[in-house]
């Protein structure tokens, strides 16, 4: 992806996690790397990250993320993010999870969900947590982070996304909290889903899977 892709996406195109910036406070994002037309033209192949955890971040918890495509399993550096992988692991518990989708996925840069289920109707969620980041954790193939609104860093509740590729303008702006372990063809699979722009009665929703890709459950192991 080039600098002018960078610059045009983030200069122009604040492409949406959930929903249009201009469908309310519950509204989550992140800063997308190319244009829709651009993406459409260009299909990146992820390089998926190895297994081994980086030995300076504690996995104080994993979790099995079962989907229609597969069965991922990310590590949770709870000591490095106490506060974002308690919050994490309070909506896994409570199986608000199951059921959801991942509702946005753009080839080359994340896939994300947790928001809204098959009918992209959005799920109540509790209240927002303070952003908390990890020095050094960056933004790279595997890594799992949090959505947010894109005008409140304090602003994540329940959505999360996995990058599938190297995203360092994200870094220092959205809490990563954890690393994909297995399950990378998985992910793979995921991100090559085909996308179209939806209209709901949120506002008009781009990069939703054309089939859905279902979260069956969110488990501890």
């Amino acid at each position: 992806m080039t600098p002018t892709s960078f610059i045009a996406r983030l200069g122009g195109i604040l492409v949406m996690l959930s929903l249009s910036a201009c469908a309310g406070r519950q509204n989550q994002t992140v800063d997308a790397s190319s244009s829709q037309d651009e993406h459409q033209r260009e299909t990146v192949t992820p390089t998926l990250p190895h297994k081994e955890v980086p030995p300076r971040y504690e996995t104080t918890a994993k979790v099995a993320i079962k989907t229609s495509l597969g069965t991922m399993t990310v590590a949770l550096f709870g000591k490095a993010a106490p506060k974002t992988v308690a919050n994490f692991l309070k909506y896994v518990d409570s199986g608000y999870y199951n059921g959801k989708i991942f509702h946005r996925i753009i080839d080359g840069f994340m896939v994300q969900g947790g928001g809204f289920d098959e009918n992209l109707l959005r799920g109540e969620v509790d209240a927002p947590i303070h952003l908390e980041l990890i020095p050094g954790l960056k933004h790279r193939p595997g890594v799992i982070s949090m959505a947010r609104q894109p005008d409140d860093i304090h602003s994540a509740t329940a959505q999360f996304f996995i990058c599938t590729a190297d995203a360092p303008q994200l870094n220092g702006t959205y809490a990563a909290f954890g690393q994909l372990i297995h399950g990378e063809a998985v992910l793979d699979a995921i991100s090559r889903v085909p996308t179209h722009s939806v209209d709901t009665e949120y506002g008009k929703m781009n990069d939703v899977p054309i089939k859905p890709v279902l979260i069956e459950s969110i488990s501890r192991l």
